[in-house]
């Protein structure tokens, strides 16, 4: 069947995955459905496409979604057991997000509105940490497709503020992810615009990005300071974020301190810093070419 890879080409193989899929509807045998599918998502081509298809399976994990929210609203402790039957869930929504097809339509029928409150839980939990990082990689895959709706519509949640706080106290791998989101999302021109709206917004992002900055020059993370570069860096591509990029950027960026040896994941980090500074001096010979020409008081 042409939706199966050559690892589930015989019939009794294509037949347990349709098999799966409908047990997805049945409270009692969902659990032992989803492990199956989630353990095969790399062997069955157009997972995604199935799961949206098919009827109930899409109804069947949002169930489980909902079933965390008193640990959100009543700071009920979440056991192991339960973070890994949620993650599960969340892994074979992440097939649908990535696919180009589906990932709209997720966003179109309000989906991550059951999702995004997920990256509310403040506890440090190893099972906590779970679920967000895999929410985050939902986020990931459907910012993957560079759609501009998708990127609109995230930028009408709580996005940029929740990424902003795992960007500075999570866990190194959420981080790694929040930095790409917050990356990819200010890449597209109404992501760019949105952060530079209102002063308080801009002051927010860049003032979280210097500690950022900050906590990378006593625990160097290559993968989360390319990142933070290229947001920088799309940020002085507009004016009202380059003043205050200019003002407030940490001096680690620079002088060069990231570039004393080379960063195993982000080889090209004296280009991209050197491409960021150059905005800046343009900007400091703009302005003090200004100053030159401004008539003296007598």
């Amino acid at each position: 069947m042409s939706v199966l890879n050559m690892d589930c080409e015989q019939r009794g193989d294509i037949d347990s995955v349709f098999g799966w899929i409908a047990n997805l509807c049945n409270k009692e045998t969902r659990l032992w459905a989803m492990l199956e599918l989630f353990e095969r998502r790399s062997h069955i081509d157009s997972l995604g496409l199935l799961l949206w298809h098919s009827f109930g399976a899409v109804s069947g994990l949002l169930q489980e979604i909902v079933t965390i929210y008193p640990v959100i609203y009543q700071e009920i402790e979440l056991t192991g057991q339960q973070s890994h039957r949620i993650c599960t869930a969340i892994g074979l929504i992440q097939a649908m997000a990535a696919h180009p097809f589906i990932g709209i339509q997720l966003i179109r029928c309000q989906f991550m509105c059951y999702l995004m409150p997920l990256l509310k839980m403040t506890s440090q939990t190893r099972a906590v940490e779970h679920v967000r990082l895999s929410v985050l990689g939902v986020i990931c895959g459907l910012l993957k497709s560079d759609h501009p709706e998708i990127v609109s519509y995230l930028l009408g949640t709580e996005l940029i503020p929740l990424t902003l706080r795992q960007l500075e106290f999570g866990t190194t791998m959420s981080k790694v992810l929040s930095a790409f989101i917050l990356y990819r999302t200010l890449e597209h021109e109404v992501g760019l615009k949105f952060a530079s709206r209102r002063l308080a917004r801009r002051l927010h992002l860049i003032h979280t990005l210097a500690r950022v900055v900050h906590q990378l020059t006593l625990e160097p993370e290559p993968r989360v300071l390319k990142h933070v570069v290229r947001i920088y860096s799309r940020l002085a591509d507009h004016p009202q974020n380059l003043e205050l990029v200019l003002k407030l950027l940490p001096a680690q960026i620079r002088n060069g301190y990231f570039c004393q040896e080379v960063l195993v994941g982000f080889e090209s980090a004296s280009l991209e810093l050197a491409e960021l500074n150059r905005k800046l001096s343009k900007r400091e010979e703009k302005d003090k070419a200004c100053d030159d020409t401004m008539p003296e008081n007598h």
